[in-house]
């Protein structure tokens, strides 16, 4: 159980921590920015029909321990529609009649509430083009389907594209697009005094997922992500209010560990391609190791094939096939320069 308490990291600003029914991932933070005009609310936690204690009740219950409720709300932001961010965002602007703000290229990824199949069927195919073998597409291809941690799909009433300023609590919040960990993930970011929300893009104590699929297969994920992260870091925010974990310092400084940890496993898939082809199958098995839960797997695999396709665009690696016909990947040797 969560104790609902007043957490005020900073004046005006307050951190709903809400719960979550997944193992290694329990809860999520919401952030309830107060003002005399009406609140602005950050995320909105999970739905889960069959357990409602993962609901409507813990934001109730969040926000009264600040002294708000549910209808103060005008305006609910979510920054990317992860179901952990997202899932009551529907119940909430049913409730309340909030304006729901979100990026305009979140069209796509709420597609895919709406239609699962069709969604595990688009994932199929990209993974059998990045040469995943048919064995494996039936059980990677099975977590499509996130309707349960839905309360129903509610499209945005405001789709921002990043420099618009929405002002709450004393303060005037830019949206930032942050494209990477969701190809529609913002930030927000005060610039008098330095306040950054961050929903996934910088967490304090974990590396956000970078999955090949946020781009829909045609985009290059990871190097988004990096060039989010150089974005973000420029701004030298002074205090860091993540999507989960606790609020922390020196964000700059954050985003260049997480920079370096990326820089590191790109590394690690060179030095397993440097000699001869891999599949990212066996790629995955070196990297991430090949004791992994179904689930945990396709995340790896997801994360692979992102850092394969960034060293692809920059000319690193190439995709070559097999004797066996698998379709393979090894780094590109570079022929040294003459000298006279």
């Amino acid at each position: 159980m969560i104790e609902h308490r007043r957490r005020e990291p900073a004046p005006g600003v307050f951190r709903l921590v809400l719960p979550l029914p997944f193992p290694g991932l329990e809860r999520v933070n919401a952030y309830l920015l107060t003002d005399e005009a009406g609140c602005m609310l950050v995320d909105c936690g999970i739905f889960q029909l069959s357990e409602p204690a993962h609901g409507w009740d813990e934001i109730v219950a969040a926000m009264r321990a600040c002294d708000a409720e549910p209808r103060d709300v005008k305006r609910l932001v979510v920054t990317h529609p992860h179901v952990d961010h997202y899932g009551m965002a529907a119940r909430f602007v049913a409730e309340t009649g909030a304006e729901l703000v979100m990026h305009a290229s979140s069209r796509g990824e709420l597609d895919a509430y709406r239609n699962p199949a069709g969604a595990a069927e688009r994932l199929g195919r990209l993974l059998e083009g990045f040469g995943v073998p048919e064995e494996e597409l039936r059980e990677l291809t099975a977590f499509e389907d996130w309707r349960a941690y839905v309360s129903d799909v509610v499209d945005p009433a405001t789709r921002v594209e990043g420099g618009e300023h929405l002002t709450c609590s004393g303060r005037s919040w830019e949206v930032v697009h942050t494209p990477g960990h969701s190809a529609s993930h913002i930030c927000l970011f005060s610039q008098n005094d330095g306040l950054l929300i961050s929903g996934d893009h910088l967490l304090p104590t974990v590396t956000p997922h970078i999955d090949f699929a946020e781009g829909h297969g045609d985009a290059d994920a990871l190097g988004d992500y990096l060039d989010s992260l150089a974005k973000v870091a420029a701004l030298e925010p002074s205090l860091v209010l993540p999507g989960h974990g606790r609020p922390f310092d020196e964000g700059a400084a954050r985003a260049g560990v997480i920079a370096s940890h990326h820089d590191r496993r790109l590394g690690a898939i060179l030095q397993v391609i440097r000699w001869e082809p891999h599949t990212v199958s066996e790629i995955t098995d070196e990297v991430f190791g090949p004791e992994l839960f179904d689930f945990q797997r396709r995340l790896a695999i997801g994360e692979a094939i992102a850092h394969l396709v960034y060293l692809q665009r920059r000319g690193e690696v190439d995709q070559v096939t097999r004797d066996d016909g698998s379709r393979a990947y090894i780094k590109i040797r570079r022929q040294p320069a003459a000298t006279a």
